[in-house]
């Protein structure tokens, strides 16, 4: 059985009323059942649910959509998570409806392979034969309950892990299962002897590393002596562990951070043990100095308040300018909780406890402003050259925002403590200049460096690192593109009147919609009109709409359009009128827009001339416009 077996069987065996009531309390009012809407702050009950439609509706703030819709919305869940919760509360076996995959026996020998490991790690650290063990849990505060939680371990000074390999009976099992763990850096060849290995990890505190699913994936160990060579060594990089993507401990806080609608993003394990164990559950560590693009999108799939708690130091620092960098780009204005004068979060909760951390949360500034501060000296420089300079380095910080209000006040704001005197609207032209200048340059990459497997946990090892290793690199996704109001309002007009997809003048229509999403849907939309007989059309595009490949916003809107959907016909007249009102109104949406776009235009011109051209165009598409208002359809016979 596969997932699409599982949500046609949430959709027509579970009525969906069944599934909302688990999360709202739902009240029946004519054939509907009702409920206060979850989306939006509702005083009274705006939400409609309709279990013969087998969708919900909000009539108050437009939400709309199918039982799983609702759950991804309400909890903040992607669509597996969503279909794994509903399975949970429904006593559904989720795992009997996972597609068979033909899986990759050297994936599941890793796996095999670090769960074993970390149960005998745990197991030697809690036998409490090991003293440096014993001390470290007992130097840091810790109790049984906290290292049972994250699974601590100890591993000796000895082969413990090769040992383990060498007592499989299979010679070819076995042989694997060494290869396996060459490959992934638990163990290594022995230099003297190609036929023996030793462990990677002796003599240290063992930190299993799970991905976002639980699974252990690689370990960070600390050492105990100050003569080893390395304090922190890390998994290596390979096919199980990729550490710009993991996030310590997401596993464990994921279901705070939707609850708590927050995150506090650290940098080492023991930073996050630590806050974890003092009742700050919403809170994970970044293995890097940046973070990869899936763990990025993974905290802002859960919330988009972010605050970064890096280490009080110069490579900190470095760190939390570069991950802020990233949230910018995302619209995202993170906030910054500095632990000074302590260095990091461990040693901030030991100096001052949990309440005087948590009032560094309550009063956090925004990470750009605290950035900023740091550009301006002690003492303002005289030379107009150097404050100038100063503020493009102010443009640089905040280019990620673009021309979001958030950058554009800071920029303003900003050149007034340098005691500039020019307009606001002629520094914002010379950032937009800049912006300009800078987006011809690549796109802005998160560096994911392949680590050595003796690498020491230091900023300033990653950070060559980072400069020296440019072959495998990912992209920031770019922002989500929302749909208009009118192009709302076109998809609904056209999935409730599917014979309008017919005429001519459709393509006309189309030309004037600008979301990508909009054009292909209607495509497949035309499709299913000349496939499928009338009586199956709603069911048909419902099933083909409620599915994870498309937006939130075009879901709402076509399940909002089938609530009260009943087959209807329209004469040639009337449907020309139709597709004249939305030619006219997405129209009207695109000159307004051009006209947005020339006002602001207007705020940052230079010279008479410059004006003198925008006052030309405003009069042009104001003259459009009223064309449009004074426009009638063609008589139709």
């Amino acid at each position: 059985m596969s997932l699409e077996d599982l949500k046609q069987k949430i959709k027509e065996e579970i009525p969906i009323s069944a599934i909302i009531g688990n999360y709202m309390s739902l009240k029946r009012q004519g054939s509907s059942l009702v409920s206060l809407c979850p989306f939006h702050g509702d005083s009274k009950p705006s939400m409609n649910v309709n279990d013969s439609k087998k969708i919900f509706k909000c009539f108050a703030c437009g939400a709309a959509g199918d039982a799983i819709t609702f759950v991804m919305k309400h909890r903040s869940l992607d669509y597996i998570e969503a279909l794994k919760e509903i399975c949970s509360k429904q006593g559904i076996n989720f795992e009997s409806y996972q597609e068979e995959k033909k899986t990759n026996p050297k994936v599941d020998m890793a796996k095999r392979i670090l769960t074993r490991s970390a149960l005998l790690y745990r197991k030697t650290a809690s036998s409490g034969a090991y003293a440096p063990y014993n001390q470290f849990i007992k130097n840091r505060g810790l109790d049984e309950e906290v290292a049972t939680t994250y699974s601590l371990g100890f591993a000796p000074n000895k082969n413990s892990i090769s040992e383990y390999l060498g007592t499989i009976n299979d010679e070819k099992e076995r042989a694997f299962a060494l290869s396996v763990a060459l490959d992934i850096g638990l163990i290594r060849r022995d230099k003297n002897n190609p036929d023996a290995h030793y462990d990677t990890f002796r003599d240290r505190i063992i930190f299993p590393i799970w991905d976002q699913f639980g699974q252990v994936s690689g370990f960070t160990s600390r050492a105990i002596r100050d003569d080893q060579k390395a304090k922190y060594m890390n998994s290596v990089d390979s096919f199980v562990f990729n550490k710009g993507n993991i996030l310590y401990g997401f596993h464990l806080a994921k279901n705070t951070i939707r609850e708590k609608d927050a995150v506090i993003l650290v940098e080492g394990n023991m930073d996050q043990v630590a806050l974890f164990h003092n009742g700050f559950k919403n809170t994970v560590a970044v293995m890097g100095t940046a973070l990869g693009v899936q763990s990025l999108e993974r905290l802002l799939s859960l919330t988009k308040n972010i605050y970064l708690t890096l280490d009080n130091d110069a490579a900190g620092l470095k760190a939390m300018e570069r991950i802020n960098q990233q949230f910018a780009s995302h619209g995202i204005v993170a906030k910054m909780v500095s632990c000074d004068p302590q260095k990091d979060p461990d040693d901030f909760l030991k100096a001052n406890g949990a309440l005087a951390f948590q009032e560094k949360l309550d009063n956090a500034e925004a990470a750009f402003d605290f950035l900023l501060s740091r550009l301006i000296p002690e003492k303002l420089p005289e030379v107009l050259d150097r404050k100038l300079e100063i503020l493009h380095k102010a443009f640089e910080l905040l280019s990620p925002m673009k021309l979001e209000l958030a950058a554009t006040e800071r920029v303003v704001n900003f050149a007034k403590r340098l005691g500039l005197r020019a307009e606001a609207g002629q520094i914002i032209k010379n950032y937009q200049d800049h912006l300009d200048k800078t987006q011809k340059r690549p796109k802005f990459t998160v560096s994911t460096p392949i680590i050595a497997k003796t690498e020491e946990h230091n900023h300033e090892e990653n950070e060559e690192l980072m400069i020296m290793d440019e072959s495998f690199h990912v992209e920031v996704s770019p922002p989500q593109i929302f749909m208009s109001k009118m192009e709302k309002l076109l998809v609904q007009e056209l999935v409730q009147l599917p014979s309008l997809l017919s005429l001519e003048k459709m393509n006309e229509i189309l030309d004037l919609v600008s979301n990508d999403e909009v054009k292909k849907y209607v495509g497949k939309i035309r499709r299913i009109t000349m496939e499928v007989d009338d009586n199956e059309y709603e069911s048909v595009v419902l099933n083909l709409t409620n599915s994870p490949e498309y937006s939130i916003d075009l879901r709402e809107v076509v399940t909002g359009a089938f609530y009260n959907y009943k087959p209807k016909e329209a004469n040639n007249k009337t449907k020309q009128r139709i597709l004249f009102d939305l030619k006219n109104k997405l129209h009207m949406e695109q000159l307004k827009n051009q006209k947005d776009e020339l006002k602001t235009k207007q705020l940052t011109c230079e010279s008479d001339e410059e004006m003198t051209r925008l006052l030309t165009q405003l009069n042009e598409i104001e003259r459009n416009i009223q064309n449009l208002k004074n426009s009638k359809p063609e008589k139709i016979r």
